[in-house]
Parts: C-alpha cells; structure tokens; sequence
C-alpha cells in the first residue's frame, strides 16, 4: 500500500474547507435575505389578487380545509380567497410546462365570478422559452366559464405554455364548481 504523501493531500484539504466556507456564506445569506424574499412575494400574491378582479376588491383566505371534496384539488390549485363582497373568489394556480425555464412556474390568479366565469387574469409569473401573449391571450379566457376554456384554442408557436395556462384555468373553475362555490350550487 502506497502511503499518502502531505504534497497529495493538501490540495483536498485547502478545496474541502473553500467549499465549507462558501456554503456558510450561503447559508448566511439565505438567512438574512428570506425575511425580504417571503415578504416581497406576499405583497406580489396580494397584489395579483388585486389586479385579477376588474374593480376594487377585498379578500378572505379560503382555507382549503373549507372545501368539501380535498381529493378534487388538483396540484395547480395553490390557494383559494372569497372575495369579501360576495362577488366571487380568486384562485391561485401554479403550473408548469417542459419548457418552464430555470425550475420556476407559471403561475396565475384568476377571479371567478359566483356564477363560474372568469372575471379577471393576473400572470405573476412567467418563464417560458416561448411567449403566449402574456398580455392579450389571458383577456381571451375573460367571461369564460369552464367548458369555453377548454375549447379556446391554443397559441400556436406556444403550444406547450398555453395549454397548460388553459388546464390550470380549468382546474380553477373545477375546483370552484366541484366544491359548490360557483354555478348552479354557488352559496
């Protein structure tokens, strides 16, 4: 067996402890930049929650221990508010596509109306390779109720971006509906 001259294993030591202190530098700055990153995307969600409805709005976190049927949330459906006039509720989704760069998700917040159809679309997030109109495909989906959705044609060119951003608006209307808050069972 060949022993382990001090020349060999230097290197290993000197890279073992660069390595120790970059990543209590990261760590360090994980720490200190978390408070700042949880509250800047809160008042983003808060925000969107605003920009969805088409007037001015206020609204009530909808726990999903409130909905009745927990197996009809779909994985897209990330939080559910009452909007505090009684005039609907907003929906946060995140969804995501093979091209959904970097890890990150399209997500959107969606208003509905108490009778099931879209009042309103903010995109707060998105990250595609290919654009689906960020701006103009959403006002497509507007008084739309879930059957409409699915019919709406997707964008060619961003076949993938938007119809997932077609499926998690159904899946917001179904959540909705399945759980008798919209249409014909709508409190």
């Amino acid at each position: 067996m060949k022993s382990i001259k001090k020349e060999n294993l230097m290197p290993t030591i000197v890279l073992g402890m660069i390595c120790i202190v970059v990543a209590a530098v990261l760590a360090l700055l994980n720490m200190l930049t978390a408070p700042a990153i949880a509250e800047e995307t809160e008042r983003r969600q808060t925000q969107s929650l605003t920009d969805a409805f088409p007037s001015e709005a206020a609204y009530a976190d909808l726990a999903f221990e409130e909905l009745t049927e927990l197996s009809d949330v779909p994985d897209t459906v990330t939080g559910v508010y009452r909007e505090k006039g009684g005039r609907g509720y907003a929906v946060l989704l995140s969804t995501k596509t093979n091209f959904t760069a970097s890890g990150t998700a399209m997500n959107i917040t969606v208003a509905v109306d108490t009778e099931g159809k879209i009042l309103g679309i903010c995109l707060t997030s998105y990250t595609e390779s290919k654009d689906i109109g960020k701006d103009s495909y959403p006002k497509e989906f507007y008084g739309k109720d879930k059957e409409a959705v699915e019919a709406t044609p997707h964008v060619s060119g961003a076949s993938y971006s938007s119809r997932a951003f077609r499926a998690a608006l159904a899946d917001a209307l179904a959540v909705l509906e399945s759980n008798g808050l919209t249409g014909g069972g709508a409190s």
